[in-house]
């Protein structure tokens, strides 16, 4: 065992492209871990409450609802700061999702609206369309600013009572300021300050705004080092391949060596690379704190090391039942792209279908940001869990290549 483990151990060492994946990888999920980015936007709902402009009035607001946002389309005519004030506290509420469509350069005929009102209403979705008429400063100075406002309702969403509750509270504040923007904003400085302190993860957990983007460039720093353990167990199993094909193995099976201490000295060497990865990885991260990660730093190298040796594992035995270099090489990296895709380490699937967060819990990526963010908020059970999602994936991998192994030595013989 130890020979055979020695002679794939050197055999990797004189492959350049191992030596590309054992320090490269580690030097870039670092990079990335260092780098300071906010992300929160994508799993945060309406996080930025602002106005979102539309390039023009015939632009479709149906595309910013995917997340069920009660979507509110305003042609505005006026274009003035009182109207872009109203508009401001309508996003800034927590309940209505804002475009507008600047018109006021526009010569607008009589029927303009009526005609724009119908083609929304058959080609595009939303709840309510709002028309801010071009005199609406004027009268809002004459304390008539809902005379300037049309609001047409083009859904049967139960938010619409709220959306004009808010907008007539908010054209009646702009009428008791006579319209004035210095008015209102005195009013404001009044008002307590909304702050948003924390936002729940998908199984109730609440994390902090920074820890959020600390788990998405975990995610990241996640799809470097399965990319790395990938092709570091991909050269294993094409050291197998050539001894294969150029009858090693079957001098090896001639001697006391069985097939199981051959197949498990492969086992070994992927364990010894990921203990070599995780010493780089270790290494690489002297340049980071735990304000860096949001955990220890040997519980970090205890992840990607687990991590590493499902990929190592897995891809090493892929490559080995595929019997080809250029097959196992491409196996690996669909193995790596599409596992990464859909456990969510680029983008969250919060709000995919049914089927595609199945299949995310299949990808073990995800179990492992899912361990990252219990540990985030301090719970004591996620290693243990990891622990265990380690072990079945290696037992899975262990009994399918096993049984892989047995049916192509079967056709084989039967080949022969």
């Amino acid at each position: 065992m130890k020979s055979l483990v020695k002679t794939s151990i050197k055999l990797l060492f004189r492959t350049k492209a191992f030596w590309f994946f054992l320090i490269l990888m580690p030097i870039l999920s670092t990079l990335i871990l260092k780098i300071k980015f906010d992300s929160s936007a994508a799993y945060l709902d309406n996080m930025e409450e602002k106005i979102n402009e539309l390039e023009s009035d015939d632009s479709k607001v149906a595309y910013y609802g995917g997340k069920g946002e009660y979507v509110v389309k305003v042609y505005d005519a006026s274009h003035s700061d009182t109207s872009e004030y109203v508009l401001n506290k309508l996003a800034q509420s927590g309940l209505i999702l804002v475009c507008r469509a600047d018109i006021s350069d526009k010569n607008l005929a009589d029927d303009y609206i009526d005609k724009r009102i119908k083609k929304d209403g058959y080609e595009d979705r939303m709840g309510v369309a709002i028309y801010i008429h071009q005199d609406f400063n004027e009268r809002a100075a004459e304390g008539k600013a809902e005379d300037a406002v049309s609001v047409y309702v083009l859904s049967d969403d139960e938010r619409t009572e709220a959306l004009e509750n808010e907008l007539k509270f908010q054209l009646a504040r702009v009428n008791g300021a006579g319209g004035k923007l210095e008015t209102l904003e005195m009013g404001d400085d009044l008002l307590p300050e909304k702050e948003l302190v924390s936002v729940a993860g998908g199984n109730g957990r609440s994390l902090t705004i920074k820890q959020t983007n600390q788990k998405t460039q975990m995610g990241y720093a996640f799809a470097f080092m399965t990319l790395g353990y990938v092709f570091c167990g991909i050269f294993v199993a094409h050291s197998a391949i050539k001894e294969q094909k150029n009858g090693v193995y079957t001098r090896i099976s001639l001697t006391k060596a069985s097939t199981f201490k051959y197949f498990a000295s492969k086992f070994v060497t992927t364990f010894l690379i990921s203990i070599m990865i995780a010493g780089v990885v270790f290494l690489c991260s002297l340049v980071l704190d735990t304000n860096d990660l949001g955990m220890s730093r040997l519980t970090y190298i205890f992840i990607i090391f687990m991590q590493g040796l499902i990929f190592s594992s897995l891809s090493m035995l892929i490559g080995i039942l595929l019997g080809d270099v250029m097959s196992a090489n491409v196996a690996a990296f669909c193995t790596w792209c599409f596992s990464a895709l859909l456990s969510g380490l680029y983008f969250p699937l919060n709000y995919t279908s049914i089927g595609l967060k199945v299949l995310s819990f299949l990808m073990p990526q995800k179990w492992f940001l899912e361990g990252t963010e219990m540990i985030f908020v301090g719970d004591n059970k996620a290693l243990p869990m990891l622990i265990c999602i380690t072990v079945a994936y290696l037992a899975v991998s262990v009994s399918l290549g096993s049984l892989g192994l047995k049916m192509r030595r079967i056709d084989s013989w039967g080949n022969s």
